[in-house]
């Protein structure tokens, strides 16, 4: 599957939001590496940042959807693996989530070697 990145603009030619879609389709979101939808307040401060992985709000090692104040404070999150809605609490204790934790940390260990 190809990825491509694309960007909207306000009127001044400040992003106001960039998000990466399958190639031909811009309703189907993926990214692996970053958020898959980003977007901006008019001072460049991020609005809002959404996680998506095969067109799936998902996110092993935070908040897959975040909104962000104007002054570029957290104000509001929401937990996803594979598309589906948890509380932080069940997000924590997923399997998925422990078996990410320690993936992490046996690749930090083997780094430090």
């Amino acid at each position: 599957m190809k990825i491509q990145k694309s960007i909207k603009y306000y009127t001044n030619r400040d992003i106001k939001r960039e998000y990466w879609h399958k190639e031909n389709d811009t309703l189907y979101w993926h990214r692996e590496d970053g958020p898959a939808y980003i977007r901006y307040w008019d001072t460049g401060e991020k609005e809002r940042e959404e996680w998506w992985v095969a067109d799936k709000l998902h996110k092993l090692d935070g908040p897959a959807y975040i909104v962000y104040n104007s002054d570029g404070t957290a104000i509001y999150e929401k937990y996803y693996i594979n598309g589906e809605k948890m509380s932080k609490e069940e997000w924590e204790d997923h399997p998925l989530r422990q078996d990410y934790i320690i993936k992490e940390a046996i690749k930090e260990a083997m780094e430090e070697l």
